[in-house]
């Protein structure tokens, strides 16, 4: 009864505390907001991407009647070439370095004279490349001709070494059998060929890292106890220390439960943020990273002496298990990952999204055995730190 009742007020008390309605409510709902919007070009995007054109100036020596010669032209008529590759003929050097200043063309190449020639008799070519303003469009005209110069020296080496008659024989023997399927197939890591958007991934990131943040709340609390000696008269009541522990916990967990429901309906009203057809699963989930909260505030409140030491050792545990889950950005860092396998924001996160993805119940059910375990080694750990530390003035 007297834990109920402590916890009762302990309620009341953080209710109505503008600090815990701004931090703990508000503010988890203004990051989804500002991050879903600023980063949702980074997910759910189900469009194929479409490489835009880049604008190539060719300059030709006049000896050669301005015309392309024949190994460039083939490479620029291809039909893959033709989709990426935007032809532009220009007179001079000078000419296509002014359309390059004045952006007219994205890229430029000055191909030298008899470069056929030369290159049939194995002889040092080399193609004058010029990229523009656009470092994205650079990098795939460069990719394009630096492959080409590649292959051009490849073959000028068969020559030189095999003589013209062997790499002509070589040529045209029997070409090998290759397979017509493509070596690449494209799939999609959802089960079911959906993806969640950057409004839902940072919903359920920052659900997750403001509910283990209300720990903090109960680990000031309980310190604040002892800190401001009013310990000392709750101890002078017919109250035990751990009745005074146990609803100042229970307190800070009910408020947890508020802030979770608020901001997943919020998210949901306001943003759109689909949480899957699973809300008895995400309930169990919100009540595990609850216990998981109160389990570390429990921890660090015991080995700690003064409220702003605890605060800075949880906030610096929350954040980095944060980061290395990938809640501020997906890592594909494996050392993380690896990391990130014993945090509860990791698994947590999965379970979350692999509800709105609408993935197979047994997968998000694995998910959360994970997370129950892990719950109940931190709150194993902080029940053996109370019986051999204790909460006392």
């Amino acid at each position: 009864m007297n834990t109920m009742i402590i916890a009762w007020f302990e309620l009341k008390r953080m209710a109505t505390s503008r600090s815990v309605l701004i931090n703990q409510f508000l503010l988890p709902l203004l990051l989804i907001f500002i991050l879903g919007n600023a980063l949702s070009g980074w997910f759910g995007n189900d469009q194929e991407f479409k490489q835009p054109s880049v604008r190539v100036g060719f300059v030709v020596n006049a000896a050669d009647g301005g015309q392309l010669p024949g190994s460039v032209q083939a490479l620029t008529s291809s039909p893959e070439i033709q989709d990426i590759l935007v032809q532009e003929m220009a007179a001079s050097r000078e000419e296509v370095e002014g359309k390059l200043r004045r952006g007219e063309v994205d890229y430029a190449v000055v191909i030298p004279a008899s470069f056929d020639e030369r290159m049939g008799q194995g002889a040092d070519v080399k193609l004058e490349l010029l990229p523009g303003r656009d470092r994205n469009l650079n990098l795939v005209a460069d990719t394009i001709f630096k492959t080409f110069i590649a292959d051009v020296n490849h073959k000028q080496a068969e020559v030189i070494v095999m003589g013209g008659d062997k790499v002509l024989a070589a040529q045209t023997a029997a070409p090998v059998e290759t397979s017509s399927e493509p070596n690449v197939t494209i799939g999609n890591l959802s089960e079911k060929g959906a993806t969640y958007s950057a409004a839902q991934y940072y919903a359920a990131s920052m659900l997750i890292m403001f509910l283990l943040y209300s720990g903090q709340m109960a680990s000031s609390s309980l310190l604040g106890e002892r800190e401001s000696r009013t310990l000392y008269r709750l101890q002078s009541a017919p109250v035990t220390p751990g009745t005074v522990f146990a609803g100042k916990i229970i307190g800070c967990s009910l408020i947890t439960l508020v802030q979770a429901a608020a901001i997943v309906l919020g998210s949901m009203w306001l943003y759109g943020v689909k949480w899957g057809p699973h809300p008895l699963l995400l309930i169990m989930v919100c009540v595990l990273i609850t216990l998981s909260s109160m389990t570390i505030a429990t921890f660090i409140t015991l080995v700690s002496s003064t409220a702003a030491g605890a605060r800075g050792l949880m906030q610096a545990i929350i954040i980095a298990m944060t980061f290395v889950s990938g809640g501020f950005m997906p890592l594909p860092v494996e050392f993380f990952q690896k990391i990130a396998s014993f945090t509860v924001n990791h698994w947590a996160m999965q379970s979350m999204l692999r509800m709105m993805l609408n993935s197979d119940v047994q997968l998000i059910l694995t998910c959360l055995g994970m997370l129950a375990a892990i719950t109940a080694a931190l709150s194993a750990a902080a029940m053996i730190t109370y019986r051999k530390v204790g909460y006392h003035a």
